[in-house]
């Protein structure tokens, strides 16, 4: 009659073993998984990352720059070895802010950089070009601002201020780079937003460029356009098939063009480069650009570079008037430069 008290307590002993034996080991898992998981988003770039397990279920928390970052580490959080369930804790960080425009004879820096030492180098970047007496730093550190990779960009991003007219300014804000100020030409506003764009794409910094530069025309000499007319009567300027190197024929006529110039004074002379986009565009614009600064090349014998502005638009846009080409000559498929003459600012 004493069996089934025997086999109670039998089965209460193996119960109470297990659970003291869960209790044990349970920890020692949950360590396990948390370590094996912040080994495996140790570099997907999430700050102040903190893993927490609870049995086989894994929280993340932490800040994160994109929300890329977020889906990658929850990825590879879900296939970490005895890892049951994901709690997608992490927080869009805030990104990184400047404001850099001059306030009447002094130029003010304000915006939000994450450490001490980013914010030397965002003053150190503007000081470069300013002088340091010139500049009034206003900017704030925050630590749930996010690292930037553009800094070491700066000081090149800061020196094309110097290129505007008036009312240079960048500013920095969600992730949008918007550029203010004056330009004295079309051309010229646009080399600056290419140059801008290219810094930007070099730096890994995922800017979004939002062009707010105005023009404020400056006139045409009309007399150098003349000229350059007179001599493309005579030839044609052309390249290589496919390349940045100039005919023998079309040299000649860029010589040419530079020696009927060259006793003009204050001059600036734009030459706009045109493909036929057909490629694909970052290599049309390149490769436009390069057929520019080749035709610059040959101009610097006789006008100083300074005066000459290289800006290659690949196929973005048709050639605009006044440009080489006629309706007799042009050819869709060869490139196509356009000059403008004007007169310096």
């Amino acid at each position: 009659m004493k069996e089934p008290s025997v086999i109670l307590v039998g089965s209460a002993s193996v119960l109470t073993l297990g659970l003291a034996a869960f209790a044990l080991e349970g920890p020692r898992i949950q360590a396990e998984i948390e370590a094996r998981t912040a080994a495996a988003l140790a570099d997907v770039g999430v700050r102040n990352l903190s893993v927490q397990a609870r049995g086989r279920d894994v929280t993340l928390s932490g800040t994160i720059a994109f929300a890329e970052i977020g889906i990658e580490a929850a990825r590879r959080a879900a296939g970490t070895h005895g890892v049951r369930r994901v709690d997608n804790r992490l927080e869009m960080a805030i990104g990184p802010s400047f404001e850099f425009a001059p306030n009447g004879d002094i130029w003010l820096l304000r915006g939000m950089m994450p450490t001490p030492e980013s914010r030397q180098e965002l003053f150190d970047a503007a000081a470069a070009i300013v002088g340091p007496g010139n500049v009034i730093d206003e900017t704030e550190v925050d630590s749930s601002v996010t690292e930037p990779p553009w800094l070491g960009a700066l000081p090149r991003l800061i020196q094309l201020l110097r290129r505007l007219d008036g009312a240079p300014g960048l500013r920095l804000e969600d992730r949008t780079l918007t550029l203010t100020g004056h330009t004295s030409s079309e051309g010229l506003r646009d080399h600056l937003t290419f140059e801008v764009a290219s810094i930007g794409a070099a730096a890994n910094a995922g800017w979004t460029i939002a062009n707010r530069m105005r023009i404020s025309p400056v006139a045409t000499n009309h007399e150098g356009e003349r000229r350059i007319r007179d001599v493309l009567e005579r030839g044609l300027i052309e390249f290589e098939d496919g390349t940045s190197t100039l005919t023998e024929e079309a040299a000649t006529t860029v010589d040419e063009i530079g020696a009927a110039l060259a006793n003009i004074s204050d001059i600036r002379v734009e030459i706009l480069a045109h493909t036929n986009g057909e490629g694909e565009p970052a290599v049309d614009r390149a490769l436009s650009l390069e057929q520019a600064q080749a035709v610059r090349d040959v101009l610097s014998a006789s006008i100083h570079p300074d005066r000459l502005l290289a800006v290659g638009y690949g196929g973005d846009r048709p050639l605009a008037a006044g440009g080489e080409d006629t309706e007799d000559t042009a050819d869709a498929a060869t490139p196509r430069i356009e000059f403008r003459v004007l007169h310096r600012p």
